[in-house]
């Protein structure tokens, strides 16, 4: 372990009648994984840029620990002058899980981190595509000074939740992925008399009003020049988009941004 810090992307794949996210029931299970492996990408560019963090991605079921290598290949191929991304298969680790509650794939990803040995613990979405590697880095900064940290939802629930090791308990009592995962967190801390600090409000995709305000963040990282944060989701977003409305998508053939997948 060349590091004290570690973020962990958990992943959340089932689709069907098994599908998790009601907004994504309105697509065929094609088009969700399509959906969802871009969430993913783009969600681990972010997480990647975080310097003096170690990743671990955490998929269920384990067919789609797939994504992960592509994903890897795909940003060091697009950024081949950024380290970070060119070191990223060396310092991540991938896990296949079987398809389990949220709650309790959190639990038991939290606590293999301390077992692995690390210090400082960030577990995180693996849909939130316009996070910034710079609320990530805070997020690990937090824990310097606060033993738990939740990002909360726009919905209630958290799509971040971050343990220091000496706060080990903390592990069993906070999850990330529904929309009573905020109340469910801190009604379980404060019976256990802890305490916990929130970082910056997000969110989670779950909902109608996840996907607006994904466009929304997208709209605004474009119109300040930003042309990469959240491209693979705007890519696929924009061809679904574009065949509902009978027009040709709007597509950059150059990039790994549409990665079709079988269901």
């Amino acid at each position: 372990m060349a590091s004290r810090n570690v973020i962990l992307v958990q992943v959340r794949n089932p689709v069907g009648k098994d599908e998790p996210l009601p907004v994504l029931r309105v697509f065929d299970d094609v088009r969700m994984l399509r959906l969802k492996r871009a969430f993913f990408e783009d969600t681990l560019c972010q997480a990647a840029a975080v310097e003096n963090a170690e990743l671990k991605i955490a998929f269920a079921p384990p067919a789609r620990t797939v994504w992960a290598k592509d994903a890897m290949a795909s940003l060091a191929s697009r950024f081949p002058h950024i380290k970070a991304y060119q070191s990223l298969s060396s310092r991540t680790e991938v896990i296949g899980q079987a398809v389990a509650p949220i709650t309790k794939r959190t639990t038991d990803n939290l606590r293999r981190c301390l077992e692995d040995g690390y210090q400082n613990i960030v577990l995180m979405s693996g849909f939130v595509p316009t996070v910034s590697s710079e609320l990530l880095a805070g997020a690990l900064n937090y824990l310097n000074n606060h033993p738990i940290i939740l990002g909360p939802t726009i919905e209630g629930g958290c799509y971040l939740v971050g343990v220091r090791a000496d706060c080990a308990e903390a592990a069993s009592l906070i999850s990330i992925g529904t929309d009573t995962s905020y109340k469910d967190s801190t009604a379980a801390l404060a019976s256990a008399g802890l305490s916990w600090q929130e970082i910056d409000l997000c969110y989670d995709i779950t909902h109608q009003e996840d996907l607006e305000f994904i466009v929304r963040e997208i709209n605004h990282h474009r119109f300040l020049g930003d042309e990469e944060t959240a491209k693979c989701t705007e890519a696929v977003l924009s061809e679904f988009m574009g065949e509902a409305q009978g027009k040709p998508a709007q597509f950059d053939a150059n990039s790994h941004h549409a990665p079709s997948d079988e269901p």
